[in-house]
């Protein structure tokens, strides 16, 4: 009796052998299973919070990002210390930066997000992970956990990337690191729903306009916790406090526009620019070429002219900033986010 149930005891630990090396699933299968779910998914919602560690005090955003296949896109995005929404909007007609409450847009033709996308869209993540034959899968709490390299034009600082997702390929989390691993930015996502039915005009440029408008310009909430109401005409010169290597600030120019009082700093050296800096007033532009830019504090535009010039425009408490020369894009960023948190002189 004995010996007949020997058999079968070796039967059963085999088949738990087998069900214990080959019922996980390699990373091979799961990158095959999110290529499959990127294919198929007709678009989806997602919820979350964006954090990034641009300098001493960390920059928190409230992400709300809507995507419709193929081309739509509709990214709110709310600074937690500014108040402010800005949306990042792609439609049939193009890609807009929107800034309702200033009733400011700027559109341009882009590869955006295909090229240089950001964290916090999910075909940046899974791109991210497909894209790296180099990856390293770990489960953790049933979670896919990811380690793949990080691939962002505007700082090259960040070099890797972790990013967790639940069993059916939903983001929980993400972080960005440098070479230290030290995690530079980092979203949670509360909230991921796929396919979800959208109103008709939800990519519209006019209702995002509209609807997302504010019915008086806030306040701003300063880095030390006061707040300051917005500038008016008369402003201080904020200069950064980030110069590159090479460059000397030159001078300082008052001028008016189309009777619109504006400052012009001059820099020269290593690289050359201006950078002016003006009440904003209502308006549309448009650019041949462009993409949003994060800087952590708000959404600035970057653009080229068909001369090649690169411009970089944001807007920071009521004033608008526009960097003009030959500096890279991770300088352009440097300079601009060195003018958040400082007094206009």
């Amino acid at each position: 009796m004995k010996r007949a149930a020997f058999p079968l005891v070796l039967l059963l630990v085999f088949t738990l052998l087998l069900g214990g090396c080959f019922g996980q699933k390699t990373p091979e299968d799961v990158v095959s299973d999110l290529s499959g779910t990127l294919d198929k998914m007709a678009g989806y919602k997602s919820q979350a919070v964006l954090t990034m560690q641009t300098g001493s005090t960390p920059m928190e955003y409230d992400v709300q990002v809507w995507y419709e296949k193929p081309t739509n896109y509709r990214v709110a995005l709310t600074s937690k210390q500014r108040g402010i929404t800005q949306i990042i909007l792609r439609n049939s007609e193009g890609v807009f930066v929107l800034t309702p409450h200033l009733n400011k847009s700027f559109r341009f033709q882009s590869g955006w997000p295909e090229n240089n996308g950001p964290l916090y869209l999910y075909e940046t993540l899974i791109r991210s992970i497909i894209d790296d034959a180099e990856r390293q899968m770990k489960m953790d709490d049933k979670q896919y956990v990811f380690e793949v390299k990080a691939n962002y034009s505007g700082n090259r600082s960040l070099t890797k990337q972790k990013i967790w997702l639940t069993e059916d390929f939903k983001p929980t989390h993400a972080e960005i690191m440098d070479s230290s691993m030290n995690p530079l930015v980092k979203i949670d996502f509360s909230e991921f729903v796929f396919n979800p039915s959208f109103d008709k005009d939800a990519f519209d440029k006019d209702r995002n306009m509209t609807t997302s408008s504010l019915t008086s310009i806030p306040t701003m909430a300063q880095p030390n916790g006061q707040v300051a109401q917005l500038p008016s005409s008369q402003f201080g010169v904020i200069v950064p406090t980030y110069v590159p290597q090479g460059v000397q600030q030159g001078d300082i120019e008052p001028v008016t526009r189309d009777g619109v009082r504006t400052v012009v700093l001059s820099y020269k050296g290593a690289y050359n620019y201006k950078l002016t800096e003006a009440r904003p007033t209502e308006a549309s532009v448009s650019y041949e070429q462009g993409m949003p830019i994060d800087l952590g504090f708000t959404i600035g535009v970057l653009a080229q002219t068909t001369d090649n010039r690169r411009y970089l425009t944001w807007e920071l408490d009521g004033v608008e900033f526009m960097m003009a020369g030959d500096l890279p894009e991770e300088e352009m960023v440097k300079v601009a986010q060195s003018t958040y948190g400082i007094g206009g002189k």
